[in-house]
C-alpha cells in the first residue's frame, strides 16, 4: 500500500495542538498567572492533563503505535464532552476510518 502523507497532516496537527496544550498545561503552573489559590487536586489535575496531552501529541508527531491507541482513547474519552466535544470527536474518528489513518503509524515507510 502506498501511503498519501497529505492525509496524514490533519492527525499532524491534530498532535501539534494536542503538544501545545500540554506546553501551556505546564506554563500556566510555572508562571502562577491564575489570581486564587488552586487546591491541590486541581494542581495535580492539570499536571496529569497536561503530560497526557504532551505524550499523546509526542506520539502522533513520532508516529509510534501507542500514539495511536493514546489519539484514540484521548478521542473516545472526548466523545462524552457533549456538544463540541462529540462532534470533533465524531469527526476525526471518522476522519481516521475513512483514510485508514493507522497505518500512518504502524513503523513502515513508504512503500511502493
Amino acid at each position: 500500500m502506498i501511503l498519501d502523507y497529505k492525509r496524514f497532516r490533519s492527525i499532524k496537527t491534530l498532535g501539534i495542538i494536542l503538544l501545545l496544550i500540554g506546553v501551556l498545561g505546564f506554563f500556566a503552573l510555572i508562571t502562577n498567572w491564575y489570581e486564587a489559590e488552586f487546591y491541590d487536586a486541581a494542581i495535580v489535575f492539570i499536571l496529569v492533563m497536561s503530560a497526557w496531552h504532551l505524550i499523546t501529541g509526542l506520539g502522533i508527531l513520532v508516529r509510534k503505535k501507542w500514539g495511536f491507541a493514546l489519539m484514540k482513547f484521548y478521542l473516545y474519552v472526548l466523545l462524552l464532552g457533549n456538544p463540541v466535544g462529540t462532534l470533533l470527536a465524531k469527526r476525526i474518528l471518522g476522519y481516521i476510518k475513512e483514510n485508514e489513518i493507522e497505518f500512518f503509524f504502524s513503523g513502515k515507510d513508504l512503500q511502493l
